[in-house]
Formats: C-alpha cells, sequence, structure tokens
C-alpha cells in the first residue's frame, strides 16, 4: 500500500534502515570501484524508477537512496541535466518518501551546478533550487523537513550565486513559516539562517526586510523566555544581524532587550530554579551571547546606544564563572567582539574581566575546556592591545600559563581524542603564542624570564602562523625581546631565524628593519663559525629568504 501524505507512521524503522543501510553501502562500493558498478547497477535502478504504480513505492524510493549514493564515487559518467530531469519528476511522485528522498538525492547531483559558469549549469542551477523551493510547501511533513534541509545545505554550497534569486528564496521560505508545525520549525529557521549566512550584505535591501522580519520578530514575541524553541530563533536572528549589519538596527533593540531578559532568568534559574519557574539551560544562555556576537559585528560601534544602558557587564562576569565550558566560550568570544567595536564600554570591569580570563588559563585542559581557553587567550590578547597599561599586572602570571601551553601544546593535540579537539589544541596553541607576542611587544620587561623557558617551541609556533596583522603584532614582540637582552636568546637563534624566515611576504617596512636588526645583531655577536651554523639546520628556502631580504 502507499502512504497518505497526513500518515504519522511514515518512518519505520525497521523498513527505513534496511532500504537506507544497502543504499549506504552500495555508496561505500561507489567510492572504492567508481564506476565499474554502474554496468551491474544502473540496469536494476533503471528498472525500479520506470515503476510507477502504489505498490512499487518502496522500489522506488530504494533505487533513488541508491542513486545519490553513487554521486560522489560514479560521478565522472553522470550527465547532471539528464539526472536533474529524472528526479525532478520524482518530487511529485505519489508516495511522500520517494519524494523525501528525492530531495536529498536531487542535492547529491546539484552540487554539479557549482562547478562551471556557464549558462547550462546556470540553468540547472535554477531547476534544483526550484525544486527544493516547491517541496517547502509539500503537503507531507517529512518532505518538507528533507526539501528544507536539502536547501539548506544547497545554500552554503551555493553563497553569492543565490542573489539573483533571494526574493522568490524569502517568500518561499516565509510562506512555509506560515504554514509549518512547530516540529519543522527548526529546520526552516536553518534555512532561513543559511541563507543569510551565504548572501550576507546582499539581504539589506528594504523589500527582503519587509518579507523577512516581521515574522520572525512576531514569532520571538509569542515565545517565552524559557522555551527551547527560542534557541532556533536566536541563532537565526545572529545571522540575520551579521549579514544586515546597520539594516538590523531598527529590530534590535527588541531583540537585544529579550536576550538580556532571557540571561537575567537564566542567571536567576541558576541560583534558585524553584523562585525561578524554569531550570537552568546553558544552550539558551550561549545562543543569547552568541546573538550579541552577531550583533556587535553587524551594528559595529553602533551596539553602544543597546549596551550602555544595559548590566551586560555584570552578565559577562556572571557568565565567565559559569561551570559549563560553552558559556564561557561564548562570553569571552563577546569580550573579543565588544573590545573590538566598543571598548570603552569594558573599562570599568576591565581588571576583573582580565583576572577571570587570566585564570581560564592555568586550568585543566581537557578536550571541553579548550574552546574556553582559546577564547580567553584571545580576549586577553585583543584587551592588551587596547590597554596595554591596565594589563600590567597580570602579564607575568599570563606569559608564564602562556608558556605552559605552548611547551605542551603537542601533548594536547596527541591526546586529543577526536579531530575538533586535536584542532582546538592547535588553535589555542597558535593564539598563545599570539597573545605572547602582544604582551612582549607592551611590557618586554616583565615577561622577558618566563619566555626565556619556552623560547624555542614559541618560534616554532610564530613560524606556522599565516602572513598577517596578527602575526605583524606577535613579531613585535619577538623583536622587543630581543632588543631588551639580545645575549637572553643566544641558544635560541635558529629558531628565531626561522621564525623571522616563515614570513612568505614581508610589505611591513618597520618590521623588515627590525628583522633586520635583530638578524644582524646575532651574526656580529656569534661571529661567521657560529652563525653560520645556526643557519645549517634552515631549510634552503629558508636560508634563500634571509639572505635575500636582510644580507645575512
Amino acid at each position: 500500500m502507499a502512504y497518505e501524505d497526513d500518515d504519522e507512521t511514515l518512518l519505520n524503522e525497521e523498513e527505513w534502515n534496511l532500504r537506507a543501510c544497502s543504499a549506504k553501502f552500495i555508496g561505500i562500493l561507489a567510492n572504492v570501484f567508481g564506476d565499474e558498478i554502474l554496468l551491474t547497477l544502473m540496469p536494476l535502478i533503471e528498472a525500479k524508477l520506470s515503476k510507477f504504480d502504489d505498490e512499487t513505492w518502496k522500489e522506488r524510493e530504494a533505487a533513488v537512496f541508491a542513486f545519490g549514493a553513487i554521486a560522489e564515487g560514479c560521478n565522472s559518467f553522470f550527465y547532471p541535466h539528464l539526472i536533474v530531469a529524472i528526479l525532478r519528476r520524482l518530487l511529485d511522485d505519489q508516495s511522500p518518501l520517494v519524494r523525501r528522498i528525492t530531495c536529498w538525492t536531487l542535492y547529491q547531483f546539484g552540487t554539479y551546478v557549482f562547478e562551471e559558469s556557464n549558462l547550462e549549469n546556470s540553468k540547472l542551477f535554477t531547476k534544483v533550487l526550484h525544486g527544493f523551493r516547491f517541496k517547502l510547501l509539500d503537503s507531507n511533513i517529512w518532505v518538507q523537513e528533507a526539501a528544507c534541509l536539502a536547501l539548506t545545505t544547497f545554500e552554503e554550497d551555493a553563497g553569492d550565486k543565490l542573489v539573483p534569486h533571494l526574493e522568490k528564496i524569502l517568500q518561499q521560505l516565509m510562506r512555509a513559516f506560515g504554514k509549518y508545525q512547530k516540529r519543522n520549525l527548526k529546520v526552516l529557521l536553518d534555512a532561513i539562517r543559511a541563507l543569510a549566512d551565504s548572501v550576507g550584505i546582499n539581504l539589506n535591501k528594504r523589500a527582503y526586510i519587509k518579507i523577512l522580519i516581521p515574522p520572525l520578530v512576531s514569532t520571538l514575541e509569542q515565545i517565552s523566555n524559557s522555551d527551547k524553541d527560542v534557541i532556533p530563533l536566536l541563532k537565526c536572528f545572529t545571522s540575520i544581524s551579521k549579514a544586515l549589519e546597520v539594516g538590523f538596527a531598527p529590530f534590535s533593540w527588541y531583540v537585544f532587550e529579550r536576550c538580556m531578559d532571557i540571561l537575567q532568568l537564566q542567571q536567576l534559574a541558576k541560583v534558585d530554579h524553584d523562585f525561578a519557574g524554569v531550570q537552568y539551560d546553558q544552550n539558551i544562555v550561549v545562543c543569547s551571547l552568541e546573538f550579541f556576537s552577531g550583533l556587535s559585528k553587524g551594528l559595529v560601534s553602533g551596539i553602544e546606544s543597546l549596551v550602555s544602558q544595559s548590566n551586560l557587564r555584570d552578565m559577562l562576569l556572571k557568565c565567565f564563572m559559569d561551570e559549563t565550558p560553552d558559556v564561557r566560550e561564548s562570553a569571552f568570544a563577546l569580550i573579543c567582539h565588544l573590545t573590538k567595536v566598543l571598548p570603552d564600554y569594558l573599562e570599568p570591569r576591565l581588571l576583573e574581566f582580565l583576572e577571570i580570563a587570566s585564570q581560564q588559563l592555568s586550568a585543566n585542559f581537557s578536550g571541553e575546556n579548550l574552546s574556553a581557553a582559546n577564547n580567553a587567550c584571545k580576549a586577553i590578547g585583543e584587551l592588551a592591545v587596547k590597554y596595554p597599561q591596565e594589563v600590567s599586572p597580570i602579564v607575568t602570571n599570563v606569559v608564564y600559563s602562556l608558556g605552559m601551553i605552548i611547551q605542551l601544546g603537542e601533548t594536547l593535540e596527541l591526546k586529543s581524542l577526536t579531530t575538533l579537539v586535536e584542532y582546538n589544541a592547535i588553535e589555542l596553541a597558535m593564539n598563545s603564542a599570539i597573545t605572547v607576542g602582544i604582551l612582549a611587544r607592551i611590557r618586554p620587561d616583565l615577561s622577558a624570564r618566563s619566555i626565556e623557558n619556552f623560547m624555542k617551541p614559541w618560534c616554532m609556533r610564530l613560524a606556522t602562523l599565516d602572513d598577517d596583522s596578527t602575526k605583524e603584532n606577535a613579531f613585535q614582540g619577538l623583536c622587543e625581546m630581543v632588543k631588551v637582552n639580545p645575549s637572553r636568546y643566544v641558544s635560541s637563534v635558529a629558531f628565531i631565524c626561522l621564525a623571522i624566515a616563515s614570513w612568505k611576504d614581508m610589505e611591513n617596512k618597520v618590521i623588515q628593519s627590525e628583522f633586520s636588526k635583530v638578524l644582524i645583531g646575532y651574526k656580529n655577536m656569534l661571529g661567521k663559525n657560529s652563525w653560520e651554523e645556526c643557519l645549517s639546520v634552515l631549510d634552503p628556502l629558508a636560508k634563500e629568504r634571509l639572505a635575500a631580504r636582510y644580507q645575512v
């Protein structure tokens, strides 16, 4: 029998998993053997897709799933325009499960429309996009969900190719917003969020804003501060605020005030959930903090009118000391953003911020704590650039802690249990190297003794940084350290040379001059033989750069 559109038993797990696992295994075979499997597989798929009666919907569904599963492994064989034509027809299949899996499979082949910019691919792009938009309003909730998920991924890959289609996409998304039940609102909001992230400032047009914002604000008005449904909505507002920039200003006050109310309720719930009437929810806190970060990126200094009359500073101090690493991570990220756009707002509680941030750097560096420590490290660096004198009291302790992190960097990476944890460990070590450089530039006298103990691993970390203004700040600190007491770092000269040679392009003439002084100074101090011995450990490219740029 065929399923009805409103059948809530649509997903029978045993039945679904059997077909899904079979298709996924075929996908593995395709990745291993490539086009070799097509001679056997394609006749089976074509035969099953040629059946259209109600009783054979399972065969069509399995065939469509297998079709999508081999898209990556067998892509050299297919002609996308033919595939899209077949799958567009299946979007109207009488079985909701066939329509559902077709959304997923269509996206697997839809990726080909991004590969070349030509008229044929432009037409394919439009057809694929139209198919997803059309299915957003399917009569079945499972198909709606699949269309949303496929559209979200499509948007993330499409980027500004979506701009000519923005009005139609927005209109369809908001029609769905008015139709969807609670179950599918989250995936729909994810699709809106992905669209804002992809098109950015192109969304900032009066006509688009009129379509998009009022329904979202109206929904927020209807949701209580403790309702978990506020989470995807705030994530959506975060992306929109960054995309619209100043275009979001007319709506910013209401959403900002709601987030402040949410934070205050959650802080109360943490102390006395009976009195607050709700349980503490760290995810709601994180989303509120991330909205403030997004708003600061979008409005830049325009956020002053919002935060100046708020108690956000007090809320941040409480969030800094939260036992949940994700809350601390988001709070320190917000400090980084506010320091860039509105540092004066933080000044009254600056020393408290710095002290608590420094404590994060001597904490237990388990996987869950790495991101919080990383953002605390970046926050100290940002604050140090804006308030060099005020940072002085914590320089010695922070440099010592960061030195330990840099020295333990490889150990942290080796102990990582997942790729994400490994990435966080590497990023923490990198940002520690940058912040050490910033603090050394500000107070080389307070940093010298600690840095002497980890100069070699520090230089090795500096050598891996991308050439940019952040790297310039760190290397200025290196030069200041050497200038204060060059003899202290004689044993690390080869590593200092390695770090300086890591610059692929050096356009800053001031820093280039400082590098020249450091290198020539050490060359004269060591003498010809010892200097050549230092250079002997460098690779040929590094030697060539030093000789060409600094004549050493």
